[in-house]
């Protein structure tokens, strides 16, 4: 194999391209069948029980996420990870989801009581099978991830949610809210089928502790930040249920669909694809550092564009596509624009805290996000309802991004070192496509306008960036190829740069 640890070759650049592609695909499709079900079973439900729906799915995610002990991030990072480290890996994962879902069966009543809800205490008490699926999966999908082998990962995602999705609306009409707990059980399953026959493993039942604790030393930060993290999102949530009521949650959850949908994309693409990326260049940080450089700048490229133009078309968004009874998303929309912005720092630091083997620092991180949402939760919603959420979101947020960037010096001391041009172009460009957007939507009102305005700002936001890449010579379009050759293919034909046909990146990595 073409492939040393501790440098990129382009073999593995290559695959980490391939990779990036089949993420992308699979969470903008996953993401997508999911809005599509939510609107699909708002509609058919109506406000009382879309507002059920908004809480069982607080207590799903809450559920799912505290099954999370950090085995598969474990074996990813670890080299040379063997078959009894695998089964040990699967074993902790399964007991431990089978003491969460007891556990979680037996709060049931009182989380139902929390949201002032008591139809969902049996909604809550049949989902809690579902961490027991998802656990029962095949542990050979750490190898598919470590081998940035995300195809045959990205169809076992899209058959739970295309199962869940379809079965669901199938059943809504005889079953009801019901129907929202058929779905994801039946997506859970089909998926724990499609893993074994796509990432192969005999399971077998193992407490061998000598092939478990290195696995627990590393996986016991993130599974301490999978009990704290979803602590602070359920407090808010619980706030606005409380105290404004479940009108004002279905605003909030249906506002966070829409305005995290891209960084959730680009954070679960960029995650998932650079966490294994970085575990192979624990030894040689310089390239790590480039690394680092070249995927912050290529979030920025296409994250800050689409969060401006969310900010600047949420009314148009709003009025003729979800409808007048959702014009209250609006400014909670627009709040939460701004965390996605803030954010994005976050967002890419956290793969390279993992990947170089500081799963601690993101556990910290993870608590200060949540203790300050639980601190202002209360406060800022009881003021300002799901407006209130949002900046409560902003805040935290901020917070931890100056923190964060204070533990990346740590790792990498030279990291913001000749960034800030190629951000300044992305700000540039970004803007002037924003501003395009809203003086379209301004002069031609109605859907017609809002698809004007979005193909008008992608095509200016576009040209004045390469523009800008040509001019000062910020050569961010010909690292991308070099780095991720599959993935900038258009890219590259567009801006009529060759590929490299050097075998790796030069001494020192990317320009």
């Amino acid at each position: 194999m073409a492939e040393r640890f501790g440098t990129v070759t382009k073999p593995l650049a290559s695959r980490a391209g391939n990779a990036l592609t089949w993420k992308i695909v699979q969470l903008v499709g996953v993401k997508l069948i999911f809005l599509a079900r939510v609107f699909v079973l708002g509609r058919m439900l109506g406000p009382g029980e879309f507002g059920l729906f908004a809480v069982s799915l607080v207590a799903l995610d809450f559920l799912l996420k505290i099954t999370d002990f950090g085995m598969v991030p474990a074996l990813v990072q670890r080299p040379g990870a063997e078959r009894r480290h695998y089964d040990a890996a699967w074993t902790v994962g399964l007991l431990r989801a089978g003491l969460v879902a007891l556990a979680v069966f037996a709060a049931a009543p009182f989380i139902a009581d929390l949201f002032k809800e008591p139809r969902a205490t049996d909604l809550v008490r049949v989902l809690a099978l579902r961490p027991l699926l998802d656990a029962g999966a095949s542990i050979g999908v750490a190898q598919l991830t470590r081998q940035l082998r995300f195809r045959p990962l990205a169809w076992i995602q899209f058959s739970d949610a295309i199962v869940g999705t379809a079965l669901s609306i199938a059943l809504v009409e005889p079953l009801g809210v019901w129907a929202l707990v058929a779905g994801p059980l039946a997506g859970s399953l089909t998926s724990l089928i499609v893993s074994y026959i796509l990432a192969p493993h005999r399971a077998r039942l193992s407490l061998d502790t000598e092939a478990m604790l290195p696995l627990l030393r590393y996986g016991r930060w993130i599974f301490a930040r999978a009990l704290v993290a979803p602590l602070g999102t359920a407090m808010l949530q619980l706030a606005i249920t409380r105290q404004v009521g479940v009108a004002e949650l279905g605003l909030y959850f249906l506002a966070c669909k829409v305005a995290f949908l891209p960084t959730e994309v680009a954070s679960g693409v960029i995650g998932a694809v650079a966490f294994p990326l970085y575990a192979r260049l624990q030894d040689n940080l310089r390239q790590a550092t480039r690394t680092f450089q070249l995927i912050l700048t290529g979030m920025f490229a296409v994250l800050l564009p689409a969060a401006l133009l969310l900010f600047v078309l949420a009314p148009a968004l709003v009025e003729h596509v979800l409808g007048p009874r959702w014009q209250g998303t609006v400014p909670v929309i627009r709040v939460l624009v701004w965390v996605n912005v803030v954010g994005l720092v976050g967002d890419a630091i956290i793969p390279v805290l993992k990947g170089l083997g500081r799963p601690s620092r993101v556990t910290l991180l993870g608590v200060i996000q949540s203790g300050l949402l639980i601190l202002l939760a209360w406060e800022f919603s009881g003021r300002f309802g799901a407006v209130g959420a949002g900046l409560t979101w902003l805040v935290a947020t901020g917070a931890t991004q100056v923190l964060g960037i204070y533990l990346l010096r740590q790792l990498l001391p030279q990291v913001w070192v000749g960034i800030a041009p190629s951000v300044a172009a992305i700000v540039a460009a970004s803007l002037a496509g924003a501003a395009a957007a809203w003086g379209i939507v301004r002069l031609e009102a109605g859907l017609a306008g809002l698809v004007a305005a979005i193909a008008a700002s992608g095509l200016i936001t576009i040209g004045l960036f390469w523009t800008l890449d040509r001019w000062l010579k910020l050569n961010l379009a010909r690292n991308l190829a070099r780095a991720f050759p599959e993935v900038v293919t258009a890219w590259t034909l567009v801006t009529r740069f060759p590929r490299p046909r050097s075998a790796a990146p030069p001494e020192g990595g990317l320009k």
